[in-house]
């Protein structure tokens, strides 16, 4: 670490429309390219290949969640409020980072060969792959977060689209041409993980004076203390997008499996306009919280999540047809019945970058305590009546009950009032025009 480097800016100079609108505009090209993928996978694995595929994922990301406390949240925020150097938050992060994949892949290993049903749904070998993919994955994760803190959205956008396309790229390789199935789906994400370090570590070294050092000697018991106060939430959260796969893993079939994970995987695409409004937000409410601010991005992304899920739906059939092939229309329900949960879902990104700016993180966990409680016993009891669309049940079920108890929260926080922070304003439409003005340079 050089002394310019501590002296330098955390972010550029640009508004919060600026920022919202590369975040948005990556988010769009995420989309397009994450679809891509999603249809990549839907035409060479089919239902049954693409259950086994979303298992594996969903066993390295937990696992990665899991046992990296602080690598994302904990290094960012550190970072963001100048007590942390970029090369410390950086070393800290690969550090808990080669800790806790060591450890997950140690005690997973016993798991893979046991008798659980679970494992019993993809081959060894996709499993395998799956604990090579945990750290890359989490890692990869960190540094995205660390370009979000410093306020570099526009290269992050680059970032993220090049590795999506290596994504597509690798998968047409091992699945469509070379015929791997989902050992060569798995495989694509751990090369397309991998691209996204290699680019940010590049990135921050160039650009922000970063030395990568022992990473153990950076590790701060700051840094992983508010990981560990974050941790249940990020556990939670974790455990709340992937419970209807983890728990249909246990006694549904893959082609049940892969109808739910498509489904959520479509709908939760949306989520796009709550992520690009929250990653321009935080660097700018860190350590002050500004409520106002807040709750006008609320009730904006509400209303903007609203018009893309209306659109979505009335159009749900014949999309499910083109983009995953007639083998995935049973799937069309299961978006009507997730589609609350995905409005929901818009309100708890703000609400809980609010709580994380303000030091306060503990709250988000509880909050997702709540939700991952109810989604965990909404699907086992809805199941035998409904079938798989327990899963799309029990994730919307979950996710309003997170919404609610944020809201409450940040009502008692800030003492504002249930309809202030809902209602729209006529000075919404003012403070959004102008940041629109600004974003495009005619404010």
């Amino acid at each position: 670490m050089t002394p310019e480097e501590s002296n330098r800016p955390l972010g550029p100079r640009t508004t919060g429309g600026q920022d919202t609108v590369i975040v948005f505009a990556t988010q769009v090209g995420m989309v397009i390219f994450g679809l891509a993928i999603q249809s990549l996978l839907a035409y060479t694995l089919l239902p049954e290949g693409r259950g086994s595929f979303a298992l594996c994922v969903v066993f390295a990301s937990i696992l990665g969640v899991l046992f990296t406390p602080g690598a994302q949240q904990g290094a960012q925020y550190f970072i963001m409020t100048k007590q942390a150097t970029i090369s410390e938050g950086v070393g800290a992060a690969l550090a808990i980072c080669l800790v806790g994949g060591a450890l997950a892949i140690a005690l997973a290993v016993p798991f893979i060969h046991s008798d659980i049903a679970f494992f019993h749904k993809a081959e060894t070998r996709s499993f395998y792959l799956a604990l090579v993919l945990m750290p890359v994955m989490a890692f990869s994760g960190a540094m995205e977060y660390q370009l979000a803190g410093l306020r570099r959205f526009g290269h992050l956008a680059v970032f993220a689209l090049a590795h999506a396309a290596l994504n597509i790229l690798v998968l047409l390789v091992l699945v469509w041409v070379g015929r791997l199935g989902v050992a060569g789906a798995v495989a694509a994400v751990i090369g397309a993980h991998g691209c996204m370090v290699v680019l940010c570590l590049w990135y921050l070294r160039r650009r922000h004076g970063l030395v990568l050092t022992n990473p153990f000697r950076a590790v701060s018991a700051r840094i992983v203390g508010y990981g560990l106060r974050f941790h249940p939430a990020g556990i939670g959260s974790a455990l709340e997008m992937s419970a209807g796969v983890l728990i249909l893993g246990l006694f549904a079939s893959q082609a049940e499996i892969g109808l739910f994970a498509t489904a959520s995987a479509l709908m939760f695409r949306l989520r796009m306009i709550s992520d690009a409004v929250g990653n321009a937000l935080l660097p700018r409410i860190a350590g002050s919280g500004r409520p106002e601010l807040t709750t006008l991005c609320l009730r904006v992304v509400s209303c903007g999540t609203v018009a893309a899920i209306l659109a979505v739906l009335a159009i749900s059939t014949p999309l499910v047809r083109i983009l995953f092939s007639e083998a995935f229309l049973p799937a069309v329900p299961l978006l009507w019945i997730i589609a609350p949960g995905v409005l929901a879902y818009a309100g708890v990104g703000i609400l809980g970058t609010y709580f994380k700016s303000i030091d306060r993180p503990g709250i988000c966990s509880w909050a997702v305590s709540l939700g991952l409680a109810v989604n965990l016993i909404a699907i086992p009891a809805l199941y035998p009546v409904v079938g798989v669309s327990a899963a799309a049940w029990g994730l919307t079920l979950g996710m309003i009950c997170r919404l609610v108890f944020l809201a409450a929260a940040f009502a008692r926080a800030t003492r504002m009032r249930w309809f202030s922070i809902w209602l729209p304003r006529p000075s919404d439409a003012v403070s959004f025009w102008r940041a629109f003005r600004a974003a495009f340079g005619n404010g």
